[in-house]
């Protein structure tokens, strides 16, 4: 049985909050939740950013953000950076351990970024995506007997 989207959000969430040096995990808007809320660092974000069905699988694309407080004149923005890497490479570990319902993508490329508003924060964005089974089959559509 393939897993719903609720099901693998929750399944990442997990990951994350397990993780010693995550402090923080939110799934949905990054930078809105930023603006709008007290947010404890080093933290991972997670959006959904697409999905594809195919032959017999359905795929879903995320983009998973790691990221961290940097000292105001950002001197220790490359240790930031690197520490936040390092983390973003757990999850990875995480995401293609075989005992998920999942299959993780074999590319996933990051991106690095800074940030100043609201606090200095730096980090790495990463985009992969999760395939599952789905039998694409109309016999498990629910119907009145038409």
């Amino acid at each position: 049985m393939s897993l719903t989207l609720n099901q693998i959000v929750k399944q990442i969430t997990t990951l994350g909050n397990d993780h010693e040096q995550i402090n923080f995990v939110y799934f949905g808007d990054v930078w809105e939740r930023l603006s709008n809320g007290e947010v404890t660092y080093p933290a991972m974000f997670f959006t959904l950013t697409g999905a594809n069905i195919l032959a017999k699988n359905i795929e879903y694309q995320f983009s998973l953000y790691f990221m961290d407080r940097m000292l105001m004149e950002e001197t220790n923005e490359t240790e930031v950076l690197s520490d936040m890497t390092l983390v973003g490479q757990d999850m990875v570990a995480e995401l293609r351990d075989p005992i998920y319902n999942w299959i993780a993508s074999d590319n996933m490329p990051i991106t690095f970024y800074t940030e100043s508003d609201p606090d200095y924060l730096a980090g790495i964005k990463i985009d992969f995506s999760l395939t599952l089974s789905s039998l694409n089959d109309t016999c498990q559509i629910p119907s009145n007997g038409i």
